[in-house]
């Protein structure tokens, strides 16, 4: 792979020792709307006291199954939603409580990859524009040469800049999604179930690319799926969650190897082999404990 020009950082500081991403007991509660005038509306706990923290380089898989906080949490971490209680970190500035304006440095150091390379990318631009859109809104210049690199450092030709969205793949459409990420040359990348809605053909094409580009850019990755076989090919560390916490934290190998919450077992137990699929298992199957089991 070629080697893709850096562009300056104006917020570039010292090597850092403290985390880059710190989430201290973080809760998030959204009131469901009354259905009658005679009671409370119910209160749905998203969050229940989240803390983790994530190093600078470090590659951090979050897993569990869906509705259990995952995206929430991503949403905190990037600014695109408040917590009702607890404090977030992002690059030693506590993002909490910080209005939009105050946020650029954000937006120019974090940038995330969206689960659907379709919905998240506008129909109606060209791939050249959509790439380039990130360094027009923060100021820096969308130079053609920059948008053919950022394009060759993901796998496309150059020509593909003057296409749109639907004449691609989905693989080839999330490879110009991580492209207009990689715009700004952020410090931290977000991937939020990133090869999910991708055919399992491409899957390992896409998570190698993703793994490539964050050690030839020095990035910081955060790393969301349901499936810990995906988590455990590009992290080195994973946080389990459950029902809006965190049960378990620790290296993708040991968690991989020696669950120690039930609901983890259950996750390890979920990942398709061929002895289970000659047995005739379902991951719907092994999710389900048995009857008096922990949960």
């Amino acid at each position: 792979m070629p080697e893709l020009y850096r562009l300056p950082r104006p917020t570039d500081r010292p090597p850092a020792v403290d985390p880059v991403i710190k989430v201290t007991d973080v809760t998030r509660d959204y009131p469901r709307p009354r259905t009658s005038l005679l009671k409370r509306a119910e209160v749905v706990h998203a969050l229940r006291g989240v803390s983790l923290e994530v190093q600078p380089g470090e590659r951090f898989g979050i897993v569990g199954e869906s509705g259990c906080g995952k995206s929430t949490l991503l949403r905190i971490i990037a600014a695109l939603d408040r917590p009702t209680s607890g404090r977030v970190v992002v690059d030693g500035t506590d993002i909490t409580r910080l209005p939009e304006r105050r946020l650029r440095f954000l937006r120019e150091n974090l940038q995330l990859v969206f689960q659907d390379p379709m919905s998240s990318l506008d129909p109606r631009m060209r791939v050249r524009d959509i790439i380039a859109e990130p360094l027009v809104v923060q100021g820096h210049p969308a130079s053609g040469a920059r948008v053919r690199e950022l394009l060759d450092a993901v796998g496309l030709s150059a020509d593909a800049g003057d296409r749109y969205p639907h004449q691609f793949s989905g693989g080839q459409r999330q490879r110009i999604s991580i492209a207009r990420a990689l715009a700004p040359n952020p410090k931290i990348l977000v991937a939020d179930e990133p090869v999910s809605a991708l055919d399992v053909s491409v899957r390992a094409q896409v998570l190698n690319l993703i793994s490539d580009l964050v050690d030839e850019l020095d990035l910081t990755l955060v790393f969301v799926s349901h499936d810990l076989s995906v988590v455990k090919h590009v992290c080195d560390r994973v946080a389990v969650m459950h029902a809006g916490e965190i049960v378990e934290t620790g290296t993708t190998g040991e968690v991989y190897a020696a669950p120690r919450h039930p609901y983890t077992r259950r996750l390890v137990a979920a990942i398709p082999t061929i002895p289970k699929a000659l047995a005739g298992a379902t991951p719907e199957d092994l999710l389900t404990p048995p009857k008096g089991a922990p949960r």
